[in-house]
């Protein structure tokens, strides 16, 4: 069964894009088709991804999420000199007019679960890239999703919204009632400095009474990857639009987001 997952957080400017190319390349590299679809009025992926801005809302995802859409899903071969099998359907400013029209159209929060359930892709992962707000389009994207994978830097701020979008997780998943329950696959720490903040939130100053990140995950049975470290790198990859792993290969960063691509291509669809 084709795997779907949505990449969220409840803030903005913490790696979800970056996140969700890398990730796309690394799954190319062991022979998946993959599909981005960019969920985000920012626009991001589709500079990440190397691509010029759309021309009108018919070459987004908005295209995708109207009554008339029949199948011809306005996908862009990205990367395809260095690798095949990633393609990106963009989003961007139409995004926030889309939102305000499918909280007036019957069965909105369900309209892409339906859009891919009628008319299916032919790859095999499918990467939603979603807005860092919860809004409207986090709630499409939720339903249309198998599993659900969250990034944040280990700020208060961001711990603090991550519990605030767990829980609006598992009310969603509740309220709209969706079998199968899209899984949490886990939480990505991205961004991190060597400063005492990140320390104490990951759990590396080893002080007693303060409660981290790890040990509140841990709790809630919910994995947590390896730690992405801040990296120009990772800043400079984007912004000529490639990933890290060919922008720079040898780069050990690009071990750990092989790490969770292979999280991914273990993780079942869960049949409740």
């Amino acid at each position: 069964m084709q795997q779907r997952i949505a990449i969220m957080s409840n803030s903005g400017g913490v790696g979800k894009t970056t996140l969700a190319v890398n990730l796309a390349y690394q799954l190319a590299g062991m022979g998946k088709k993959v599909a981005l679809f960019g969920c985000d009025p920012n626009g991001s992926l589709t500079l990440f991804c190397g691509l010029d801005d759309p021309l009108n809302a018919d070459e987004t995802i908005d295209y995708v999420l109207r009554p008339e859409f029949s199948g011809d899903y306005p996908l862009n071969p990205v990367w395809r000199d260095v690798v095949q099998g990633i393609d990106a359907c963009l989003g961007g400013l139409i995004l926030t007019e889309t939102s305000q029209r499918l909280v007036l159209t019957k069965r909105g929060e369900y309209l892409l679960a339906d859009k891919l359930e009628d008319h299916p892709l032919p790859h095999d992962v499918v990467i939603f890239d979603c807005p860092g707000t919860i809004e409207q389009v986090h709630t499409v994207a939720l339903a249309a999703s198998t599993h659900i994978l969250l990034t944040l830097k280990p700020e208060d701020k961001d711990i603090d919204a991550l519990a605030k979008l767990l829980n609006w997780i598992y009310e969603t998943r509740r309220d709209l009632r969706l079998k199968p329950t899209p899984e949490i696959l886990g939480v990505v720490p991205n961004g991190f400095k060597d400063r005492a903040m990140h320390r104490d939130n990951l759990g590396l100053s080893q002080l007693e009474g303060l409660e981290s990140l790890p040990a509140i995950l841990n709790q809630m049975n919910i994995p947590l990857f390896p730690t992405i470290r801040d990296s120009a790198y990772i800043a400079n990859a984007a912004a000529v639009g490639l990933p890290l792993g060919i922008y720079r290969p040898k780069e050990p960063i690009n071990e750990i987001y092989k790490d969770i691509a292979i999280a991914i291509t273990q993780a079942t669809v869960g049949e409740n």
